[in-house]
């Protein structure tokens, strides 16, 4: 579907703080962005003239104006908040999590299957250009057998983020991804973890089991005076290693080189390094199409709710393994 066909829809954004003004400047470039809606006036009023748009103190007074909307407020009221759009007609996009519990996060996604509308949710990540590219390489065999993935995500402390931990907040991204890339199910999740500087988690090492045999290692914290966005994949043929931030693949392959087992230390180990050519975009934009898109051809967007669903799932486990210190087993539903 083209630029073109989606420029007609009329959307909308349901908070405008970090994120949300950042979906306002996309739908106003991509779609028409009827408005914006925050409780906030100073910051709601801020960005709506920004766009030229107008701003709603209530969002519901927005949702006759719209068919679409971005839900960026807190976790805490993505159900409240998604069920008054969705039971009005609109089609949503919630920002990640989907919830932070299953039993609201079931609800969203059962109401979108009642109203027939689009629920997309916004695990960004997924739409990353190299994120894109693994997966079209992993499809095909080109990289072998994939056995582990290892993340890295980790930041200074985000004084936006009040009422989740950095599990829910950061380390969702991984689990996201490592099930898209996995293409299996979690079989089991073990945490370690705790709170330096938060009131919840800001530090947590995870690690999940797959049913295919494949092993996630996630470590993600608040703590680190600097920003990593990277995952590394150990195969059957390879090391890869992705840099969501600059956008970036990099491929190892060795062998050694007069190979003399008597005398390991004078052996060589010869190191081929291939820097893979992406066509970088930024994810959100890419994500909001592909949102657009799946309202008018009424096709699944990328991130369903069902998958997020069952990255809530699989979160709520984990924070469970991080406070009984055990490995958790996870059902299949």
């Amino acid at each position: 579907m083209s630029l073109e066909t989606i420029f007609e829809t009329r959307t909308g954004v349901i908070g405008v703080g970090s994120m949300g003004q950042n979906h306002a400047r996309i739908y106003n470039e991509i779609s028409h962005l009827v408005g914006v809606a925050d409780p906030n006036e100073v910051q709601g009023r801020k960005v709506a003239e920004r766009f030229g748009v107008k701003w709603y103190k209530n969002f519901e007074d927005m949702l006759t104006e719209v068919n679409v909307v971005s839900i960026a407020v807190p976790t805490s009221l993505h159900l409240s908040i998604a069920s008054k759009c969705l039971k009005s007609g609109v089609n949503v996009l919630v920002e990640k999590p989907l919830s932070n519990n299953v039993k609201d996060a079931q609800e969203i996604v059962n109401l979108a299957k009642k109203t027939g509308l689009t629920l997309a949710v916004g695990h960004v990540e997924r739409h990353n250009p190299v994120v894109s590219y693994a997966k079209q390489a992993i499809e095909k065999g080109d990289w072998g057998e994939i056995i582990t993935l290892t993340s890295k995500r980790v930041s200074n402390f985000p004084d936006r983020i009040t009422d989740v931990g950095v599990l829910f907040d950061l380390c969702i991204h991984d689990i996201d991804i490592s099930n898209y890339l996995s293409n299996s199910h979690v079989d089991s999740v073990y945490a370690l973890g705790g709170n330096k500087v938060a009131q919840y988690e800001d530090y947590i090492n995870l690690c999940l089991s797959y049913s295919s045999g494949l092993i996630s290692i996630c470590e993600t914290n608040w703590l680190t005076p600097t920003k990593v966005r990277k995952l590394g994949i150990t195969s059957s043929t390879h090391y890869i290693e992705l840099d969501y931030q600059n956008q970036s693949i990099e491929l190892f392959k060795s062998e050694y080189v007069n190979l003399d087992k008597s005398n390991l230390y004078s052996s060589s180990l010869q190191l081929e390094t291939i820097n893979v050519p992406i066509n970088k975009g930024e994810p959100l934009k890419i994500e909001l199409i592909d949102f657009l898109n799946s309202v008018v051809s009424n096709k699944t967007p990328l991130v369903s709710g069902e998958e997020a669903l069952e990255v809530v799932r699989i979160s709520t486990r984990a924070l469970e393994s991080l406070k009984k210190q055990k490995v958790i087993k996870i059902k299949r539903k």
